[in-house]
């Protein structure tokens, strides 16, 4: 069975050096990753370990403006938001060590899969960055997408490795940070939590004030009633005293400390 883990979260961003400003005050430090050539999108890490934050933003509106979603779901909704000048978190991308195995497994359970595709991006220092990929084309609820699933060269520990002496895997002067939580409102709880758990092959459990949770390895997923149906926050650990028990907030884009 393929091993399935948190990669990263993507957020939507309409300036994405005005966001990395303001992260950057608070001690977390983003740096530009490269732009998505085909989708005409651009980007900004964070790295807190392997897991990590992708800012996304829309770098050549001629080549985003005929991105179609089943192009990609996940960057053909940060482009709209984009449009609209909306600033929000967008979905999260689960690493598969054998994608393959996941897609079919996915395919077999009628789950609007796109196709595999090879992605790749040029980072600022000139490198080729590549992967395997693939999207859904649906929505677990009205306006909820789906995380999309990626697999990356190498095992966990050489890429930590190999990110840690690119700089990437740096140290925030806010402190050693790490995303525990994706915090996910919506209409229907049990149906969606039902739906992830039944992605991911996890259980769902029930905490003591009823709020559904998933644990995927050391992090999770909690699901509580709203009429956003969205991921509407993400929460850290291991902020130092300047930091913690803080809100930072871009727009709609919230993170708890």
């Amino acid at each position: 069975m393929a091993k399935l883990n948190w990669d990263h979260t993507m957020i939507n961003i309409t300036d994405l050096n005005a966001a990395i400003k303001v992260l950057k005050e608070k001690g977390i430090i983003f740096e530009p990753g490269g732009e998505h050539k085909r989708w005409g999108t651009g980007n900004a890490l964070g790295y807190f370990g392997l897991n990590y934050i992708e800012l996304i933003t829309v770098s050549n509106e001629k080549s985003a403006r005929k991105v179609k979603r089943t192009d990609g779901s996940a960057v053909y909704d940060a482009i709209q938001d984009y449009f609209l000048g909306v600033q929000r978190l967008n979905t999260i991308a689960i690493r598969s060590d054998n994608i393959e195995e996941t897609h079919q497994r996915l395919k077999e359970e009628n789950v609007l899969v796109g196709d595999i595709e090879e992605g790749q991006r040029l980072d600022p220092r000139g490198k080729l960055i590549s992967w395997k990929i693939f999207f859904v084309n649906d929505y677990l609820a009205p306006g909820l997408p789906y995380p999309f699933f990626i697999q990356w060269a190498g095992n966990d520990e050489s890429r930590f490795k190999k990110l840690t002496k690119q700089g990437l895997i740096v140290e925030h002067q806010a402190g050693d940070l790490k995303v525990v939580t994706a915090n996910f409102e919506v209409a229907e709880p049990q149906d969606v939590a039902a739906k992830w758990g039944k992605l991911l092959q996890q259980p769902v459990k029930t905490t003591k004030n009823g709020t559904l949770l998933i644990e995927l390895n050391d992090r999770q997923l909690k699901f509580t009633q709203g009429s956003q149906n969205h991921l509407v926050s993400l929460d850290f650990a291991g902020a130092n005293k300047t930091l913690q028990n803080q809100i930072v907030k871009i727009d709609k884009v919230l993170f708890n400390f």
